[in-house]
């Protein structure tokens, strides 16, 4: 009894995980849905600037850059956290049991590999352009912080890839357990 206890105790406290989590997720697409929304209003400004006027925003097109990149990385790391990221995901889809498991295992190994390769190169180029000190043409801004962002973004994918591939690994060896249980 104090087996099955402790057992639904973990599934609660699994549950309120994956509650927060959803709900972090919900706020981020929430601000980046902000964020593009800033990022057509300052389109909208600079362009009627400079139709209207003749005068336009100094920096505005860098900032619209700057801001894409941070919501097209964040968007990644949740897309990939929520699997709505591009795979093929045909054989999954009717898969069933252990051998879907095993799928998302194979998939988790992918993303995990890709996006620690990609963390490790954006580091590299980010040291780089910090050891030149590069900086933004129209408003001087150091290219380290845009391009940290890219950094940011692999890191946050290759956490995410690994998050899902102990919990898929985990969902695997319990149904393998199940399964060979039941024979």
């Amino acid at each position: 009894m104090a087996r099955s206890a402790d057992h639904a105790s973990t599934i609660e406290g699994r549950e309120a995980i994956a509650g927060a989590a959803a709900r972090i997720g919900s706020a981020a697409e929430w601000l980046l849905g902000v964020l593009l929304i800033v990022v057509v209003a300052i389109n909208v400004v600079n362009a009627s600037g400079r139709y209207l006027f003749s005068y336009s925003v100094v920096g505005a097109d860098e900032l619209m850059v700057y801001t894409i990149i941070l919501v097209v990385m964040a968007g990644a790391v949740l897309a990939l956290a929520r699997r709505d990221h591009i795979n093929v995901n045909l054989v999954p889809s009717y898969a069933r049991g252990r051998w879907r498991h095993a799928l998302h295992v194979i998939n988790d190994l992918a993303a995990l590999a890709a996006t620690v390769y990609a963390a490790n190169a954006s580091w590299l180029y980010v040291e780089r352009i910090a050891r030149l000190d590069t900086r933004s043409m129209a408003l001087g801004l150091p290219m380290t912080i845009p391009h940290s962002a890219v950094l940011a973004g692999f890191v946050g994918m290759a956490l995410v890839a690994a998050i899902l591939l102990v919990r898929d690994a985990h969902a695997f060896a319990v149904n393998a357990q199940a399964s060979g249980a039941a024979s």
